[in-house]
């Protein structure tokens, strides 16, 4: 159990931020695909299914690819000599 509290402290890198996009997008496409595997099955209960899940698949599309595209150690918007005044 000592894995535990090292993996939750860890620093945030660049490559730990890109892994982490991948997978984010990965599970909501599979999401997705379950999905539309489903709605071919079962329509109604995927259509019930759908205002639920289709938003969660959005947000983590959105967010893994965020987290894969960012570059933590240059960001376009950092001012460095605005955080010495």
């Amino acid at each position: 159990m000592d894995v535990l509290p090292d993996l939750v402290t860890r620093p945030m890198t660049v490559e730990r931020s890109r892994w982490l996009g991948r997978g984010l997008m990965g599970v909501a496409a599979l999401a997705a695909l379950w999905w539309l595997r489903r709605l071919t099955r079962r329509p109604v209960t995927s259509m019930l299914l759908a205002p639920l899940l289709l938003p969660a698949v959005a947000l983590g599309l959105w967010a893994g690819f965020t987290l894969t595209v960012l570059d933590w150690d240059a960001p376009a918007d950092f001012d460095p000599d605005a955080s010495e005044g």
